[in-house]
């Protein structure tokens, strides 16, 4: 809870009232007895005041936390529009007001089908050539008030973008009854704004005026426009047209009605046509919401302007949908608090977090798209199982004739519904600050989707849709063609993909505006909207590549068929079901991967003609850098596959190690420790074999040192950790106790190769096996090891401190099996971690940020934070989708401030996480500039980031992850490119020195992200000899570098077959230095002023790292 200051939590009339009594005298009690005045002081630590009380108490009762409270209160006011600019609105809309209050009546009818009306207003009319064959006749009736409405006019209006709403209704008379057909009322509406458009041009108090469209849509033009002068830096007003509702009956609108006439759409000169076609409901919609706005704007008066809180919460809506993207309207959120509030579901006695709180559980349990909801009470309007013929959405206004939410998407619904949905989630999770990812974090489409379908040319895709689509489906949208093929698109990418996504959201870029002097079409010349649709996969289904439907027998196997085409094909199953079926292509992990994109890019070439070379996929970008370059057979070799490979040979190893016998003590557990346990290694061991006449020692090969500059083959080992049955006897001595140890392992190797005939070789620290051609590295983990490791002795007392060998062990053998099963146990349920982090890996060794740098464990933590907390979004399920949340993450975390807990299994309490930051705040010299903590770190909290990375390559690979950022969205948002490999080359230009290495002796060589796949097949490993292992010169030569001359640089390399070694001096290279014999050698006399003085020899130890990486170092060079 945060404390007031003294100061402000000290009540005067509190206070005055607790030393006077009932007669308004002074109580004696409160007198010395000398009679000296009574000195009262203000104290921190005094009772509360009634009004603390009370607030204290409202705030347990009504809100989620203290800080949530304040939280709120503080975006509250952030977001409040200033007093000073309201003033500044106020003056302005009185001038505004009384100007377009000046034009006159004109009693001139005007032929719209000619350019008579334009010529004179000298702006043209809002008007599309689509419209062109509408002829009807206009005549300006003045209108009588210009009304303020909106977010602004209900008090629930965001400072941010703020846009002021005013409302003109046209005179009833301006309409004749025919009008309602064809675009006739349309088309009138627009030369009325055009009217208007006219006089604001002499209005020297506004700038920038334009038309736009109201919700994208092409029929329902407005006026935008900004005051001039410093109130224009602040706000822009939008004029708006509605109707008188006397102007027609309702009920000719009603969704059963036609309106636009189909020969008119389909045929020129039809305009007096008189047959009556489909229901026409979007077009009716789109003249009802003129029509009723003036009742459903007094409804919404009489709901909210009375509370102060509903007004805050329809703010605090409104903020969370602009954070999500979330295409739903002010006017709709603001109609949905008042229809809850109506139905009694929240009150004006909650507080905004309350009534916020119960409008996400009342929408995330709504069923609008099937069970409808309606403002009007009684009987007569349309009912609404009539509205859900026709819409997909159903929200009714007072009228009970309008619907609401006409315009929107089932996408849009079910994405609403779905955000309510994590929104109460994030609410209920105690151990979060929910308020930061629901009203502080922006959702872009790269963070929120799994998979992106962008079209390059919507005027091709708006042909072809166009040409698939029945006459009915296109009388009612009319010439809205953007509205058409997105519902069209979305019902069938719905229908086909099914439950392999558990979202799919329309994303539509359709803000256009254009000045008042140019016409509509040349205006649109140089413009084209954007479509595009984001897809949130299931990750269970997604990658199934068998499409299962109904048995052949059934009447719904032709519908099957008709709707797969030449895909659909019989198959009898294990279970001797016999039913149609499609079947993806799928061999591989990546494949699988890739079934979403093969049957919308499938769907598209048979229902519309519309082909792969139209559409772009923002989904699988990244896979070939999963891939295995040197050790590709028929198909490409994922990370994740060969992973599974040594799984597979672990879990018999595993076994055969619990069975051994004649043990002194039986193996109870192994665990595996090295990343390829939880699927994150980049690149697993691949099964080899010894080379042949191989140089050996028992069942190990040698290298034979010679002058050849080659090397074996680089063969890492998989680690693990043997625990053994309990014991009291081990030696209470380190040296004693590792001997024992030692002796185990030869006797653990010699019953492996005995009973399983296993090559085995035995050392004093580890024991390597060979299984299945994989090399597994065994050591036993003890924990009086660890103890005996921490005991000192002093002045004759035995005490236990923590030592750097002593917390190394205890990760190794303690705490990092426990962690490697938690992140085990996070692929498993999210498949794509694991991808995810080898990507992230990849990454930062590509831009020299491999280990020690950043520590491999770190990054993978720093990937399970997306999975684990991945608010205000869900856990990603594709890789590249995980690479952009996690570099996402990196950059925009405050890791100064915040710590991450990555709660595995609900293991950590809130407590905990309060006594962990207490601890980091008591010392904060040795905090890490990156804590992640988890339920694995033993005594010391953060303890896997500890060391490193420091807070200079923490500032690094946050510059490198925020340009990366940049580079993805720009070149698949924009440029539309497959190739995004160019986030993976490092700038080199800022390093001193660049060592490079002779390509033959880098391991991993021909595994760079650069490099082309060479395709052979894996080797046959029936050989008995344990190959050499874990080999690597670069690493070898990069540990003396850093040995010996880590005082005065930073070295930096690419593990994964990185060819340069990157070295950085440290700032105080060139400072003066104390003559010391440690140092001597890198010393340089230098005199200055006839004072010697010492400075680092920088080209001595450049030519040292030459001598010490001869026969390794190709090159150097100097920048």
């Amino acid at each position: 809870m945060v404390k007031k200051s003294a100061k402000s939590s000290i009540s005067e009339d509190d206070t005055e009232a607790s030393v006077v009594n009932e007669n308004g005298k002074r109580s004696a009690d409160d007198q010395n007895k000398d009679g000296a005045k009574r000195v009262r002081t203000k104290s921190l630590y005094r009772q509360p005041t009634v009004n603390e009380l009370n607030r204290l108490q409202e705030t347990e009762n009504l809100f989620n936390s203290n800080l949530f409270r304040l939280q709120i209160d503080e975006i509250i006011q952030e977001v409040k529009i200033k007093e000073k600019t309201e003033k500044r609105f106020q003056q302005f809309f009185t001038e505004l007001k009384n100007h377009l209050l000046t034009i006159p009546q004109d009693g001139t009818d005007y032929d719209l089908s000619e350019e008579t009306l334009a010529k004179k207003l000298k702006v043209k009319l809002p008007i599309s050539e689509k419209l062109s064959k509408t002829k009807c006749i206009f005549k300006f009736h003045k209108f009588s008030d210009v009304e303020i409405v909106g977010s602004y006019g209900l008090g629930c209006s965001i400072n941010s973008k703020l846009v002021v709403d005013l409302q003109i209704t046209v005179p009833g008379e301006t309409y004749t009854k025919n009008d309602s057909v064809n675009y006739r009322y349309h088309k009138k509406r627009a030369a009325y704004l055009a009217y208007i458009a006219a006089h604001l041009t002499k209005f020297k108090s506004i700038e920038d005026l334009q038309y736009s469209y109201i919700n994208d849509s092409e029929t329902k033009p407005a006026l935008d426009f900004k005051p001039t002068g410093k109130l224009g830096n602040h706000l822009k007003v939008c004029i708006n047209l509605v109707c008188e509702n006397e102007a027609y009956k309702l009920h000719r609108f009603s969704p059963e009605r036609n309106n636009l006439r189909e020969s008119w759409l389909f045929k020129e000169n039809s305009e007096n046509a008189t047959e009556v076609g489909p229901p026409t409901p979007y077009y009716n919609s789109s003249v009802l919401s003129d029509l009723t706005a003036a009742v459903n704007q007094e409804f919404l008066n009489e709901t909210l302007q009375k509370s102060e809180n509903l007004k805050q919460a329809v703010t605090l809506l409104k903020i969370w949908l602009r954070q999500r993207n979330l295409k739903v309207s002010g006017h709709v959120v603001a109609l949905l608090v008042a229809y809850y509030v109506q139905t009694k579901r929240i009150n004006n006695i909650m507080s905004s977090y309350q009534i916020v709180r119960n409008v996400w559980i009342a929408l995330k349990t709504s069923e609008l798209d099937t069970k409808g909801i309606s403002l009007h009470k009684g009987e007569g309007p349309p009912s609404l199982e009539e509205f859900h013929k026709h819409f997909p959405i159903v929200f009714t206004d007072k009228t009970g004739y309008y619907n609401i939410c006409w315009q929107m998407c089932r996408g849009t619904y079910n994405a609403l519904k779905r955000e309510c949905a994590l929104a109460v989630e994030m609410l209920d999770n105690g151990k979060i600050n929910s308020f930061i990812p629901l009203f502080m974090t922006p959702v872009k489409p790269l963070l929120q989707f799994d998979h992106i379908l962008r079209f390059k040319n919507l005027k091709k895709l708006k042909e072809s849709v166009l040409s698939k689509t029945s006459k009915e489906v296109k009388v009612n949208y009319g010439v809205e063609q953007l509205f058409l093929i997105t519902d069209v698109l979305y019902s069938l990418l719905a229908k086909g993909l099914g439950n392999r996504v558990d979202l799919i959201q329309q994303l539509v870029e359709a803000d256009f505006s254009w000045s008042v002097n140019s016409s509509l079409d040349k205006a649109r010349s140089g413009y084209e909207e954007k479509l595009s649709f984001g897809f949130i996969l299931n990750p269970e289904n997604s990658i199934n590549v068998v499409e299962k439907g109904p048995p052949a027998n059934l009447p719904e196997a032709e519908e099957f068929r008709a709707f797969w085409g030449d895909k659909s094909e019989l198959r009898r199953f294990q279970d001797g079901s016999i039913t149609e079926t499609c079947v993806w292509e799928g061999d591989t992990i990546t494949q699988r991967r890739t079934v979403t994109k093969q049957i919308i890019d499938y769907l598209l070439k048979l229902k519309f003609a519309i082909p792969p070379t139209l559409t772009y996929h923002v989904s699988d970008q990244l896979s070939s850098v999963l891939s295995r370059k040197q050790w590709a057979s028929s198909h490409v070799l994922q990370a994740d596959d060969s992973a599974l490979c040594v799984m597979r040979a672990f879990d018999e190893l595993r076994r055969d190690l619990r069975q051994l016998t004649q043990l002194p003590l039986d193996i109870s557990a192994v665990y595996g420790v090295s990343s390829v346990f939880s699927y994150s290694s980049p690149l697993p061991a691949l099964p080899r074999a010894a080379p042949r006449r191989a140089w050996q020692r028992g069942d190990a090969c040698l290298v034979k040192d010679n002058d050849v500059p080659s090397m074996p083959e680089y063969i890492p080992v998989s680690r693990a950790v043997i625990e053994l049955g309990h014991s009291g006897k081990w030696p209470g001595e380190i040296h004693a106790f590792r001997c024992l140890k030692a002796a185990f392992h030869l006797q653990i190797a010699e019953r492996l190769s005995t009973q399983y005939s296993l090559p085995t070789q035995a050392y004093p620290t580890h024991i390597d096996v060979l299984k299945d051609g994989l090399v597994f590295r065994l050591e036993i983990g003890h924990p009086k090891e660890i103890t005996l490791l921490k005991r000192e002795i002093e002045n004759g007392v035995v005490k236990f401190r923590e030592s750097e060998e002593s917390v190394r062990l205890q990760c190794h053998t303690v705490l990092m099996p426990r962690l490697r099963g938690a992140l085990h146990g996070l692929h498993q349920k999210h498949p794509s971690f694991g991808p995810t982090a080898c990507l992230f890996k990849r990454w930062l060794s590509a831009h020299l940020l491999s280990p020690p740098h950043f520590p491999g464990t770190v990054a993978e933590l720093m990937v399970a934070a997306v999975f684990l907390q991945p608010q205000p979004a869900q856990a990603p399920a594709e890789p590249t989708a995980g690479l952009v949340r996690v570099l996402h993450l990196l950059v925009n975390f405050d890791w100064a401030r915040d710590m991450i807990v990555l709660d595995f299994n609900e293991d950590i309490s809130r407590e905990e996480i309060t006594q962990i930051e207490q601890k980091f705040a008591a010392n904060p010299d040795s905090v890490p500039c990156v804590r992640i903590v988890t339920a694995y770190d033993g005594p010391l909290p953060s303890v896997w980031s500890h060391t490193a990375p420091s807070v200079q390559v923490l500032a690094r690979a946050r510059l490198l992850a925020n340009s990366a950022l940049q580079y993805i969205e720009q070149a698949v948002l924009q440029d539309y490119k497959d190739n995004i490999l160019g986030m993976f080359i490092p700038s080199l230009s800022g390093y001193n020195v660049l060592i490079h290495l002779h390509p033959p002796l880098v391991p991993y060589s021909g595994e760079r992200v650069s490099s082309a796949p060479v395709l052979r097949q894996l080797a046959d490993v029936s050989g008995d000899v344990i190959p050499v292992t874990e080999f690597h010169p670069v690493n070898k030569y990069l540990e003396e570098l850093r040995s010996a001359y880590g005082d005065f640089a930073l070295f930096f390399h690419d593990t994964y077959g990185g060819e340069v070694i990157a070295v950085l001096w440290k700032p105080d290279i060139k400072d003066d230095r104390e003559f010391q014999l440690t140092n001597a050698n890198a010393l340089k006399p230098v005199t200055m002023n006839g004072e010697t003085k010492y400075r680092v020899n920088i080209e001595a130890l450049i030519e040292d790292f030459r001598i010490l990486g001869e026969g390794l170092v190709k090159d150097i060079t100097v920048n």
